[in-house]
C-alpha cells in the first residue's frame, strides 16, 4: 500500500513516497501504523507525535488528503497523502506548534464561584463538551482562526510575519468557544463568570460565526448545536445580523 508523507523542515516541503507493508491481507492499518513503520524502516528521522493510541489525547492529529484526522483511529488507504495540520505552524515534518491555542485561553477561564458542591448536577450538554480531546481538527476552514493569519494558512505567511504562538493567538476558534461554553454551562460558575465567558467569546471574534456553515469536531461533538448557535443567540445585537440567506 503506497502513501505519500509530506515533510517540512527549515521552511522547505518534501514529499516522500512510502510503501507500507501489510501484516496480513485483512489488515486495515491506521495512519499512525504507517508512520510507525515508516520511521522503523525507511525514514528514521521522521518527526510526528502520538500519545494514548486510543483517540483520547488528540496529539497525533495530522492532515490526510488535506483533512484533519486523528492518526491513531483513521484508517490509511492506498494513495493517501499524510501531511502536517495546515491550520497550525509546522515545526518539523508532521509536528505542529499547538501551544498558541492553549495560551489564548489564559486568564479567560472563570473559576467556579459557588464552591465544590457535588450535589449540583451539570446539564447533559456540559458533559458532552468535556469529551473534547484537543485534537484541534475543528480549526479546519474556521474563519475566526483564519484571521490570525490574515485569512490564509500558517504556511502561506512569509517568515517572521506569522503571529507568535507564545503570546496566544489574537482570534479564537471552535475549541476556545467550547472551553468558554463549558464555563457558561457549569452550574458552579457564578453569573458574573458566565457573563465574562460570553464577553471573551465576543472579543475573540464570535462575529465570524454568524452565517458560517459550521465547524466539524474530530470526535463528533456537535459544536454548532451545543456551542456556536447558543453563544451567537446569547450575544444578540452585539454581533452583526446574519445576511447569508439574502
Amino acid at each position: 500500500m503506497k502513501v505519500e508523507i509530506v515533510t517540512r523542515r527549515d521552511g522547505q516541503e518534501a514529499i516522500v513516497e512510502y510503501d507500507y507493508q501489510l501484516r496480513g491481507e485483512d489488515e486495515k492499518p491506521m495512519v499512525l501504523d504507517v508512520l510507525l513503520q515508516a520511521q522503523a524502516t525507511e525514514i528514521p528521522d521522521l518527526a510526528y507525535r502520538y500519545g494514548c493510541r486510543a483517540r483520547n489525547c488528540g496529539v497525533c492529529t495530522v492532515d490526510v488528503n488535506d483533512k484533519p484526522r486523528v492518526a491513531c483511529r483513521a484508517i490509511a488507504r492506498d494513495g493517501d497523502r499524510i501531511s502536517p495540520m495546515a491550520t497550525l505552524p509546522a515545526l518539523s515534518d508532521l509536528v505542529v506548534r499547538r501551544d498558541g491555542v492553549a495560551r489564548q485561553m489564559r486568564g479567560r477561564m472563570a473559576n467556579a464561584g459557588q464552591g465544590n458542591d457535588l450535589n449540583v448536577e451539570a446539564p447533559d450538554d456540559y458533559h458532552a463538551l468535556t469529551a473534547c480531546i484537543e485534537c484541534y481538527a475543528c480549526l479546519d476552514k474556521c474563519p475566526m482562526h483564519a484571521r490570525n493569519f490574515d485569512g490564509g494558512l500558517p504556511g502561506d505567511m512569509p517568515a517572521g510575519t506569522a503571529p507568535d504562538p507564545a503570546k496566544g493567538y489574537r482570534w479564537g476558534n471552535p475549541f476556545s468557544l467550547l472551553k468558554l461554553q463549558i464555563n457558561r454551562l457549569d452550574p458552579l460558575t457564578s453569573e458574573t463568570g458566565k457573563g465574562a465567558a460570553l464577553d471573551h467569546a465576543v472579543e475573540l471574534g464570535l462575529d465570524a460565526c454568524v452565517g458560517c456553515k459550521g465547524c466539524k469536531c474530530g470526535v463528533g461533538i456537535d459544536l454548532m448545536g451545543k456551542v456556536v448557535r447558543d453563544m451567537v443567540a446569547a450575544a444578540g445585537d452585539r454581533l452583526p445580523a446574519d445576511d447569508s440567506s439574502d
